[in-house]
C-alpha cells in the first residue's frame, strides 16, 4: 500500500532551525501558568480559550497575529513556566517526529524584577535537558538580540549567550521589528558574537526588503531567518546561492503576518529551483494551529514538490543546523538512512500493491 506525503514525512526524523519558544506553548499550559500565577481568564475551557490563543486558520493580518501574543505573553513570565514550555517543546518535537530543534527566545521579554534574564536561560537549559533526557531528542536554544530593546538590554543577552555557550545555547539572533531598526544598528552584537565564535543568525528580508538580508550577510549571519524578500536582487540571490547561506523559511507565518498575500505567491519554489539552500520551519507553531510535518505537506501541495524535494529540503536544515560537527555528521546518517528505508518500502509496497 502506497503512503501519502503526510504519512512519509512523519516518518522521516526531521530538522526545525526556526521556532520560537513563546511562539510555542500549549493551550492548557497557558491555563495552568493563569491559574497558578493569579491571572483573571474569560474561560477555562480550552477549546474556548484555544481560540484566544491561536489565529484563526484565514488570519491575514500581522495585527490579528500579535493579539494572540498580547493575550497570553504576561502568563510566561515564571520560572516554572519557562522550563515547562520548554521541556513540552522538546516533546511536541518528538510528536513531530523532530530529531533536533532549535528554539530561540530573547530573554529580557520573558524577565522581570524578580526574574532575572540569566534565571530565564537557566530554566529554559534546564527545560531542554529534562526534556532531551526524557523524549531521547536533541535542542538547542537560539538567544535573541531584540531590535527594540535598549541596548543595555541586549548586551544582557549577548553576554549570556557566551556564557551559556555550548551549555545549552548554540547560537544567536536578531528578531524584532526590522521595518523602524535596521540590520546595520546591531552591528557591534554580531561583532561580539563573531569574536565568541557563536554562530548567527538573523531575521531579515521579511518586514523590511532585500537590503536588510544583505546587510546581515555582510556583518557575519551564518543563517537568515525568513529572506522573503530576497528575490527583489538577482545579484544577491546568486550571493546567496553560492555562499550556500541557508534560508529559515516560514510558509504559513509568512501568509498570517501578511508578509506574502497567499502561500502561492511566497518565492519559496522560486529560490528552491534557483539552488538556495531553503529549509521549512513553523515560526510560532501554537499560535498558527500547524506543526513541522503541515509545512512539509503544504510545500507539496502548493508548489508541485516531489517526496524527493522534500528529503533534500530536510537534509539542508541539518546541514544548517547549530551542531556540532560530529552530531551533524551521525544525524545527517540517520535521516538518509530512513529515507532509504522509505525508499524500499515503497517500491516493497507497489510490488505487493494488487
Amino acid at each position: 500500500m502506497n503512503m501519502t506525503v503526510l504519512e512519509h514525512i512523519k516518518r522521516i526524523p526531521k530538522v526545525e532551525l526556526h521556532r520560537h519558544l513563546d511562539g510555542s506553548v500549549r493551550v492548557e499550559t497557558l491555563r495552568d501558568a493563569a491559574i497558578k500565577h493569579g491571572f483573571k481568564l474569560p474561560t477555562t475551557d480550552l477549546k474556548k480559550l484555544k481560540k484566544l490563543t491561536q489565529v484563526s486558520p484565514d488570519c491575514s493580518s500581522l495585527t490579528e497575529f500579535l493579539k494572540a501574543f498580547e493575550f497570553f505573553y504576561d502568563f510566561l513570565k515564571f520560572p516554572d513556566v519557562v522550563e515547562r514550555i520548554s521541556f513540552e517543546n522538546c516533546g511536541d518535537a518528538k510528536n513531530e517526529n523532530i530529531e533536533y530543534v532549535e528554539l530561540r527566545f530573547a530573554p529580557p521579554l520573558q524577565a522581570t524584577q524578580k526574574f532575572s534574564e540569566e534565571e530565564v536561560v537557566k530554566c529554559a537549559i534546564s527545560g531542554i535537558k529534562s526534556g532531551m533526557k526524557q523524549f531521547g531528542i536533541k535542542a538547542g536554544l537560539i538567544l535573541c538580540i531584540y531590535r527594540s530593546l535598549s541596548e543595555e538590554q541586549n548586551w544582557v543577552t549577548a553576554k549570556l549567550a557566551e556564557k551559556y555557550f555550548g551549555r545549552g545555547v548554540v547560537g544567536i539572533d536578531l528578531a524584532g521589528d526590522e521595518s523602524r531598526f535596521e540590520v546595520g544598528l546591531y552591528k557591534k552584537f554580531f561583532d561580539y558574537a563573531k569574536d565568541a565564535k557563536i554562530p548567527i543568525t538573523c531575521h531579515a528580508g521579511e518586514a523590511a526588503g532585500y537590503k536588510s538580508i544583505k546587510d546581515a550577510i555582510s556583518l557575519g549571519a551564518n543563517r537568515i531567518g525568513h529572506g522573503t524578500r530576497l528575490y527583489e536582487n538577482e545579484d544577491l540571490m546568486k550571493e546567496v546561492r553560492d555562499l550556500q547561506i541557508p534560508l529559515e523559511i516560514c510558509l504559513t507565518s509568512n501568509k498570517q503576518t501578511q508578509v506574502v498575500h497567499s502561500i502561492k505567491e511566497h518565492p519559496f519554489k522560486k529560490y528552491y529551483d534557483f539552488g538556495i539552500k531553503v529549509t521549512l520551519n513553523t515560526d510560532d507553531p501554537s499560535v498558527s494551529g500547524i506543526d513541522i510535518n503541515h509545512e512539509f505537506v503544504l510545500a507539496e501541495k502548493i508548489f508541485g514538490l516531489k517526496i524527493s524535494d522534500l528529503e533534500k529540503i530536510i537534509l539542508n536544515s541539518v546541514d544548517a543546523a547549530f551542531m556540532q560537527k560530529e552530531e551533524k555528521k551521525v544525524l545527517y546518517k540517520k535521516i538518509k538512512n530512513e529515507i532509504e528505508y522509505n525508499k524500499q518500502s515503497k517500491r516493497l509496497g507497489e510490488k505487493n500493491d494488487f
